[in-house]
């Protein structure tokens, strides 16, 4: 069977990589899990409509998951918003464009970890 060379990924994963991406980038910078996340309304609408109302109420709740102009994490410490960077780099780390070149790969146990360079998060403390 002939498969495409860049297989076409599922918005639901890409946006739940640029929320844990946001979420770590957060633990990164302040030490602390963050108190919500956010994410773009469009998106948000296609994860639900891809998940389903139950499971982003789920989320919602686990995550303090709400709408925001475009991706961060955030809490009493700062925030913690993804750049443009980080939206092309992600691409990548989905393997349906090529890898940036900045981002090391460590190879573990568990499998691959990568190491994202820090321009891929803007910060701003409280």
């Amino acid at each position: 069977m002939d498969l495409p060379s860049n297989p076409p990924v599922s918005p639901a994963v890409r946006i739940t990589v640029l929320l844990r991406l946001a979420s770590e980038g957060f633990q990164d910078a302040f030490g602390a899990r963050p108190e919500w996340l956010e994410a773009p309304p469009v998106d948000l609408a296609e994860l639900r409509e891809v998940v389903g109302v139950e499971r982003i109420g789920q989320l919602r709740e686990a995550t303090g998951l709400r709408e925001g102009e475009g991706y961060g994490a955030g809490g009493p410490p700062g925030v913690v918003r993804l750049s443009a960077a980080a939206h092309e780099g992600v691409l990548g780390l989905l393997g349906v464009a090529a890898l940036p070149p900045d981002v090391v790969i460590e190879q573990t146990d568990e499998g691959p970890r990568y190491h994202v360079p820090e321009d891929w998060f803007l910060t701003t403390p409280a």
